[in-house]
């Protein structure tokens, strides 16, 4: 005997509409599922014309949402539609336009941390790129891909500032200029100890520039 789809109620009494709901839940429910189903179809189509990864990621919460409205009706009959596989497929989708948002913005950083003239460029250039995926976590259930990037952004901006002081400290010890090359071996220290990427990360730079200041007649820094 057939069961609502909603109600889940089997009687002979019951008539169903095509969607396999009972004539008590039909006029609720189906102006529900409806909905669902033409939402989807329509940001469908307006997605397939977005260019900017916010854009989309937000078009497919949307759908995905809509998914989940259609996935409460267990047994729902919707003909060359499957809401659960619609759903997955979705879902890969989505992990496909974070992967690009981030390639896209580790590539731009690279790109313009090459122009940059200063070590505040480089922070800077990479600073926008962390900004930017951080700004779509929002729009993610699930944001392990992006945190991942933004720590990876964020210890190779980290690297590449190390190196600009390092070897800065390294022209001024050429120059004759040991005090100064070891105030800017300890400032390269302090900048790595003090961002947001873990020390682990950068152990052997630091241990690197320890022993420039010890051997410059500086002290280890403290944590």
């Amino acid at each position: 005997m057939a069961a609502c789809i909603h109600c889940k109620t089997e009687s002979q009494f019951l008539t169903f509409d095509a969607l396999g709901l009972c004539h008590n839940c039909s006029p609720d429910h189906a102006p529900i599922i409806a909905e669902a189903i033409g939402a989807i179809a329509s940001v469908a189509a307006v997605r397939a014309k977005a260019r900017r990864s916010a854009q989309q990621l937000e078009l497919l919460r949307q759908s995905i949402d809509h998914c989940r409205t259609l996935q409460r009706y267990d047994g729902l009959r919707i003909e060359g539609i499957d809401p659960a596989r619609l759903m997955a497929e979705l879902e890969q989708v989505r992990t496909e336009t974070v992967e690009e948002a981030i390639r896209t913005a580790w590539y731009d950083a690279r790109e313009r941390a090459k122009d940059a003239s200063t070590a505040k460029g480089v922070i800077s250039t990479y600073g926008k790129a962390v900004s930017a995926l951080q700004d779509l976590m929002d729009l993610m259930d699930d944001t392990t891909l992006i945190d991942k990037a933004v720590l990876v952004l964020r210890a190779e901006r980290d690297a590449l500032v190390f190196e600009d002081v390092y070897r800065s400290a390294q022209l001024a010890e050429q120059q004759g200029r040991k005090n100064r090359a070891r105030d800017l071996y300890i400032e390269a220290v302090f900048l790595l100890k003090k961002d947001g990427t873990p020390d682990t990360y950068q152990t052997d730079k630091i241990d690197l520039a320890e022993k420039q200041i010890e051997r410059l007649g500086g002290r280890p820094t403290s944590g």
